[in-house]
């Protein structure tokens, strides 16, 4: 059983012509002529159509052509830019589709109707994985005919009926999935909205946005080219948005009176930061908070995220089985903090008054205060992934690992040697110290950062604070090509 969706047309001849090619095409495809023919009208094309006495007669053409009026179904559906009438449309077409069964096939026409109406049917016959999507080219038509348009046989048409160009095969010339990206971009702005609802100060949106957007990404890549490798890296982008929520919770309900220690918390595992939001749920839940799913559920997502980042090179079947499964599974596990322990924790916070931030200058810091300054290399851990999954750098990732430390020595001990500069923190890519330096002498270190590493940069970000520091480095981090400098200042 055939089936055709055709919208209507005040031209009777090309609404005739596109079913008269569209049934010679279902013969040609599925060799059996179309049985129903779903009918979309305006009010419009309807009327013209059905009720004007001077409207050529369409329905004796397509009995010419072997095709009854009787095959076809009208329904009429005023189409506009309107939610109401883009679900009226939706639903009508995966009605049809939904029919379908094994044995029936679905040809879908774009030759009428309105440039809106064309582009949303195609849309919606993607969306419900419709192939066989065809238009009358006219140009190609005009070629043949070399006269008026009007009532036409099949010798003519069906050189001109063409396939629509296939939209899956986007994703193929794309290299990603791009409806799958769309998809879960509108999933990630929804969850990025709740993450900065927690704390609209420590919150970075747009990190936390563009690198689960990254993730996907990278999934959709493995999944294309099949390579195992990818899903871990992947998941490691991944699991540092989930891991940049629970700190940002962390420090919002657990460091109230004493922001200088989000430092500290910034540096733990992310097993002992979860380990950290069990203990606050612990206390403020209510007796019928089902605490050992909440336990088992993290238990389960770190297990999976720390057993498909900590491996080996060769990823087996199962090994890619679990690290696509993390990344699957990281997107609930963001809706359960956000939806769920969010509210637990957020219940007993005082409300305060919202808080400004802009960022700061050399003009704004007098000679003798005294900052903290967080220095961070971009991209290590990229970097040094890679490295990781190929077995012959190990004499590169040396190289790499100990001109990172050498930077990082070289501009802690510029730090020692200025006044008042003292070096609070300092490991792998990371230098957290206190001093006043302006932004000419960061600057510097940011060169030599770059010179000892052959081309490496890092990021700067400072404040009166750890908790600005903590987030001048995280907008730092976040910006353009990175390689950025920002103080901030919140009141």
């Amino acid at each position: 059983m055939a089936k055709l969706i055709v919208y209507g047309n005040v031209n009777p001849s090309t609404f005739a012509n596109s079913i008269v090619v569209a049934n010679s095409k279902s013969i040609e495809i599925f060799n059996e002529p179309l049985t129903n023919i779903f009918v979309i009208h305006s009010q419009e094309s309807h009327k013209k159509l059905y009720r004007d006495p001077n409207c050529p007669n369409w329905i004796e053409h397509l009995a010419n052509h072997g095709i009854s009026h009787d095959s076809l179904i009208n329904r009429t559906i005023d189409i506009n830019n309107s939610n109401e009438s883009t679900k009226k449309l939706i639903e009508y077409i995966e009605m049809i589709a939904t029919h379908n069964t094994v044995n029936s096939h679905l040809i879908i026409d774009l030759t009428n109707g309105t440039s809106f109406q064309k582009n949303l049917l195609s849309v919606v016959a993607y969306i419900l994985d419709i192939k066989y999507q065809f238009i009358i080219d006219i140009t190609k038509l005009m070629e043949r005919i070399k006269g008026t348009l009007g009532f036409h046989g099949i010798e003519d048409l069906l050189p001109s009926y063409v396939p629509v160009p296939d939209t899956t095969k986007l994703d193929d010339i794309a290299y990603l999935g791009l409806a799958e990206v769309a998809r879960y971009k509108r999933i990630i702005e929804l969850h990025t909205q709740r993450f900065k609802n927690i704390n609209s100060d420590t919150a970075d949106e747009e990190f936390f946005r563009d690198n689960l957007i990254h993730s996907i990404q990278l999934k959709l890549q493995g999944d294309k080219k099949r390579d195992n490798t990818v899903y871990r890296i992947a998941v490691s982008s991944l699991s540092a948005s989930i891991e940049d929520l629970i700190t940002v919770m962390i420090c919002n309900f657990s460091l109230k009176s004493n922001s200088n220690e989000i430092y500290k918390i910034y540096k733990k595992t992310l097993g002992n930061k979860m380990k950290d939001i069990e203990k606050m749920v612990k206390q403020d839940a209510s007796s019928d908070f089902d605490i050992e799913f909440f336990q088992k559920f993290n238990d389960f997502i770190l297990y999976l995220r720390n057993s498909t980042t900590h491996k080996g090179k060769l990823l087996t079947d199962i090994e890619k089985f679990k690290a696509d499964l993390s990344i699957k599974m990281s997107f609930p596990f963001i809706e359960f903090y956000t939806d769920i322990i969010h509210p637990i924790l957020a219940k007993d916070t005082p409300t305060q008054a919202p808080k400004k931030t802009r960022e700061i200058f050399d003009k704004d810091i007098s000679s003798n205060e005294i900052l903290y300054y967080g220095l961070d290399g971009d991209n290590t851990g990229e970097i040094l992934e890679h490295l990781f999954l190929d077995s012959s750098a190990e004499q590169q990732f040396k190289q790499i690992s100990d001109s990172i430390s050498q930077a990082v020595c070289k501009i802690g001990e510029k730090v020692c040697t200025s006044s008042h500069g003292q070096i609070i923190f300092q490991a792998g890519d990371d230098l957290l110290f206190k001093g006043n330096f302006n932004r000419s002498t960061l600057h510097e270190m940011q060169k030599t950062y770059r010179n000892i590493t052959n081309g490496l940069t890092c990021s700067i970000g400072y404040g009166r604070s750890l908790m600005e520091t903590f987030l001048a480095l995280k907008i730092a981090k976040s910006r353009h090509n990175k390689n950025s400098i920002v103080g901030i200042e919140i009141k």
